[in-house]
């Protein structure tokens, strides 16, 4: 009877190490794709100045336009959660986009050498930070799905893990179907 005791406990207490285990390799996966995201960010940002400078040596009266994106820019060392980091990555995303248009405006800016290999540089940063945000989603929506499962949840409570955010670039109205009069 004892050993019979003794097993079950052995079992429980392996099957609940097992759990734990899972628990922290997908926490652990959902931080890395936040540092990830991260990084791409960085390198979205150390590219912001050289575009910056360029346009702003074709583009002389859109100063206004340039001070707006160098000050979106400053702003994301500030920001601390990923609700204002995913903002600070949505309002900077919008400023870059408003270069393209100021970049119709100026044929010779856009025949620039320099110039197209910023944007194509930003074209690629864009990119990986796309699937960078898909991955961290994907990896959060695992981490969520252990911490709400049972028996995963008995352990996920008993250890404190928390079901994290998805990180979200989109604002509301983005999502909202456009009317046209």
């Amino acid at each position: 009877m004892l050993y019979i005791i003794f097993g079950i406990v052995l079992v429980v207490l392996l099957a609940a190490v097992l759990l734990y285990n899972g628990l922290v390799k997908a926490r652990n996966l959902t931080q890395t794709a936040l540092s990830d995201i991260d990084v791409h960010l960085t390198k979205r940002f150390s590219l912001v100045p050289n575009l910056v400078s360029l346009t702003k040596s074709y583009a002389h009266y859109e100063s206004e336009l340039l001070l707006e994106i160098v000050s979106k820019r400053s702003g994301k060392t500030a920001t601390e959660s990923l609700d204002e980091k995913a903002a600070a990555d949505r309002s900077l995303t919008d400023s870059l986009q408003k270069i393209s248009i100021v970049a119709e405006n100026y044929p010779e800016l856009k025949a620039d050498k320099q110039f197209l290999q910023l944007m194509e540089d930003l074209s690629f940063i864009e990119n990986d930070l796309v699937y960078s945000r898909r991955f961290y989603n994907g990896a959060v929506r695992d981490l969520n799905n252990r911490i709400q499962s049972f028996p995963n949840n008995l352990v996920a409570g008993m250890f404190g893990f928390q079901a994290q955010p998805f990180y979200k670039v989109g604002s509301e109205s983005e999502r909202e179907v456009p009317v046209i009069h």
